[in-house]
């Protein structure tokens, strides 16, 4: 399981990089990151039918963990923007 789990560590750096992001307020940023991790994400092998030791198990259940606590904390972020620019966009002039 060392590949998947080479590959849940960078899973982790990219979501820890884009909460980084949402925190910095940069969006593009954000959504390359988030771009990069879906690809990555979309790599792994189905964790059924991987064969991995309970340590490897654990990490990689520290890993997942720590991918969800940094969505947790950016989807705040992102509907705060979100409804940033609902108002910008309700304010603008029509035309512009």
């Amino acid at each position: 399981m060392t590949s998947s789990l080479d590959a849940l560590e960078q899973l982790q750096e990219l979501s820890e990089a884009m909460l980084r992001a949402a925190i910095e307020q940069n969006w593009e940023t954000l959504a390359s990151r988030e771009a990069e991790r879906r690809a990555l994400a979309d790599t792994l092998p189905d964790a059924a039918n991987s064969q991995s030791t309970s340590a490897e198990q654990a990490r990689a259940r520290v890993l997942i963990e720590t991918c969800l606590h940094c969505d947790a904390r950016i989807r705040p972020l992102v509907a705060t923007r979100m409804n940033e620019l609902r108002v910008l966009l309700r304010e603008s002039p029509a035309g512009a």
